[in-house]
């Protein structure tokens, strides 16, 4: 077979064919980027001068460089309103200021706090009480629909389909579950589903209704340039999923239908569904409702064997992801990524996109990066 292009390989492997080698990822998404510290170890490994530039502050995520992909012959790209006039100096990692603590309230009003060297975390979430009403979503300060940016977005897909022939990835606003969590607290949210539904069906309505309307900004900017669009929830944790498929089907099944629907009938790009945790038992009820690619596929969580999925949904479902990042990436040799990355594509190809399970994280030595990218681009025999 003769070399595809980068697009057309992943469009290859999202129409489940097998391509002339499997897509490679290295932050084409939120949740298969790097983080700043082992970004910074990998460059230096890799003998690549420069600063190392932030993307995501919350999460500690970098903006990998063109050199760093063209090493790895990354085939997608993420579209985010960060452009090209960007690329100096501003937004670079600075590691002192990483050594102090910070904190900021995002649009939403949740307040969120970073130790030193760490991830932010929810300190403060504005619905954080026992006695939630409907006045209570009357008086808060709700986001505006247009501070997408939307210029930002166009410009950056414009710049992405002139410069490279990559595949791309548009993140779009459709949090479900999680703005309970982020909005009510964790342990709150799951409280006031039980005891307050009718707050929590208003909540859910209300955000619902923003974020449509942010997602269809996001998707007038960038027009046709999407291939495909990242939705993003956690329904799962490490022993099942964070509730009753019972609860799931009656209260956020029906939203998230709703919430495909709308991009269905705005774009013909794939659609890829980010949870974490072991969401095997809600498998079914994300394909019906139009969940075409399932991200980051957590192997290590309960009943997420890649054999399994494959057999019992590879005919619907692509997968992104899988390569284990709990135990594997950190703690492995080079020898042993290249053997998990040998399990995962014989367990999940054809339909496959090899990636990491979320983030590569801190800990994760630049030999044992290398050895992914390079298993993956060159597969054993």
């Amino acid at each position: 077979m003769s070399a595809l292009s980068h697009r057309d390989r992943v469009l290859t492997v999202l129409n489940h064919a097998i391509p002339d080698r499997l897509p490679v990822d290295l932050g084409g998404c939120p949740a298969s980027g790097i983080n700043l510290y082992a970004y910074k170890r990998l460059k230096k490994h890799l003998g690549l001068p420069g600063p190392v530039r932030v993307q995501a502050e919350r999460s500690l995520l970098a903006w990998p460089d063109d050199a760093v992909l063209e090493r790895f012959d990354a085939d997608l790209r993420l579209i985010v309103a960060y452009t090209a006039e960007d690329s100096g100096t501003r937004g670079v990692f600075d590691e002192a200021a990483y050594e102090k603590e910070a904190e900021y309230a995002d649009a939403w009003g949740v307040v969120r706090r970073r130790p030193p060297h760490g991830h932010y975390y929810v300190t403060h979430a504005p619905f954080e009480k026992d006695d939630l009403g409907l006045a209570d979503l009357d008086a808060h300060p709700w986001p505006s629909p247009k501070k997408t940016d939307a210029a930002g977005l166009r410009r950056e897909a414009e710049r992405l389909r002139r410069e490279t022939d990559c595949a791309l990835v548009v993140h779009v606003p459709g949090r479900i579950f999680s703005m309970g969590q982020f909005m009510c607290g964790f342990e709150n949210w799951l409280v006031q589903l039980k005891v307050n539904p009718e707050f929590c069906e208003a909540f859910l309505e209300r955000t619902l209704e923003i974020q449509l309307a942010m997602a269809e900004e996001t998707l007038r900017a960038v027009g046709d340039a999407a291939d495909i669009l990242y939705l993003a929830d956690d329904y799962g944790i490490q022993t099942g999923p964070l509730i009753s498929p019972a609860l799931f089907r009656q209260i956020f099944k029906p939203r998230m239908a709703r919430l495909i629907r709308f991009l269905r009938e705005r774009s013909s790009a794939k659609i890829a569904f980010h949870s974490c945790g072991s969401v095997y038992a809600l498998l079914p009820d994300f394909i019906e409702v139009g969940v075409q690619i399932l991200n980051p596929v957590q192997v290590a969580a309960a009943d997420m064997d890649t054999t399994r999925l494959k057999r019992e949904f590879g005919k619907h479902l692509v997968f992104w992801g899988a390569i284990d990042t709990q135990r594997v990436l950190p703690q492995g040799t080079p020898e042993e990524v290249r053997a998990e990355v040998a399990r995962r594509v014989m367990d999940l190809s054809p339909g496959y996109i090899p990636a990491s399970v979320h983030n590569i994280q801190a800990e994760v030595p630049a030999e044992n990066i290398v050895a992914m990218f390079d298993a993956i681009r060159t597969p054993r025999a």
